[in-house]
């Protein structure tokens, strides 16, 4: 019996199975070409590094924004503290232009400067207390506003001699208790260069915290002086005690042009100046106040 021969495969070239083989990376029958995986990659690869680059971008403007927008904050605090200093700096000069000028002026702004010290350092003391304790009439200011030269030292000795003319000082009775001058100044160091100013021929004394005060009392009663120079707290440590005799008070001269390194002077900045002031005109009926 004859075997029947085996069907033969068609050839692979013949094959057509309704498949499609074709490999990335490799030319189609028609001949175009497929983008292989690779091709994809690379372009994710791009877009993400343009997109990091955009970022990097993005951070640094933000950065070099930040920055502007601090150097400009610190510009403007620059120029706000610039403004504040020297608004401080012409109030200051204004301060000090008032302080200077106040004691050539007439007894009825200088009576209405004094008061407002004294409103401004007792806001709660009503009208009746401030009168009372502080306030000095206009008729106890000694009008010195004609007094044209510079308030300093060396005319100092002018000043006096012009203010207690009528007192006649240089030839003043050694009588007890004889009418006398007191003056007024802001430390012991003033106090002593003002009493440097004043000639022999005028007995003068100068009364400082620096000295023993049982020697400055003793001094007082034996040396029976025309002028005492002395500071708002001594004097009235004196007074208290009753060694001045307050009712032979005929002038005080208060030295209130005088301004030391921090721009204070005896009649704005202690207020113990207006203490004395007050106790000085109340008790003795003639005494007046002057302000050099």
């Amino acid at each position: 019996m004859k075997r029947k021969a085996a069907p033969q495969a068609p050839d692979g070239d013949e094959l057509d199975d309704g498949l499609d083989y074709a490999l990335d990376g490799f030319d189609s029958d028609d001949g175009a070409v497929v983008v292989s995986a690779s091709d994809d990659n690379d372009s994710d690869e791009g877009e993400t590094v343009s997109a990091t680059k955009t970022v990097i971008s993005q951070e640094s403007g933000k950065r070099e924004n930040s920055t502007g927008k601090s150097e400009a904050k610190a510009e403007k605090r620059r120029q706000l503290k610039e403004k504040m200093a020297l608004k401080k700096r012409r109030r200051m000069e204004t301060e000090v232009t008032v302080k200077k000028s106040i004691a050539a002026m007439e007894p009825a702004v200088i009576a209405d400067y004094i008061a407002k010290k004294a409103r401004l350092w007792h806001p709660k003391l009503s009208s009746i207390e401030l009168d009372d304790q502080y306030l000095l009439p206009q008729s106890r200011v000694c009008d010195m506003s004609f007094w044209n030269n510079e308030r300093s030292l060396p005319n100092f000795e002018n000043f006096l001699t012009s203010c207690t003319k009528p007192l006649d000082l240089a030839n003043r009775s050694e009588e007890k208790n004889g009418l006398y001058v007191i003056v007024i100044c802001i430390s012991a160091i003033r106090v002593c260069d003002m009493r440097r100013t004043i000639p022999k021929t005028i007995k003068s004394l100068k009364i400082i915290a620096k000295n023993s005060i049982s020697k400055d009392c003793q001094k007082i009663e034996s040396f029976n002086p025309a002028v005492v120079l002395t500071t708002p707290e001594r004097l009235k440590t004196v007074v208290e005690r009753g060694i001045i005799n307050l009712t032979n008070v005929e002038r005080v001269i208060v030295d209130s042009s005088y301004l030391d390194s921090k721009a204070r002077s005896v009649l704005d900045d202690v207020p113990e100046t207006l203490t004395a002031m007050k106790r000085l005109v109340t008790a003795a009926e003639r005494a007046q106040i002057a302000l050099f």
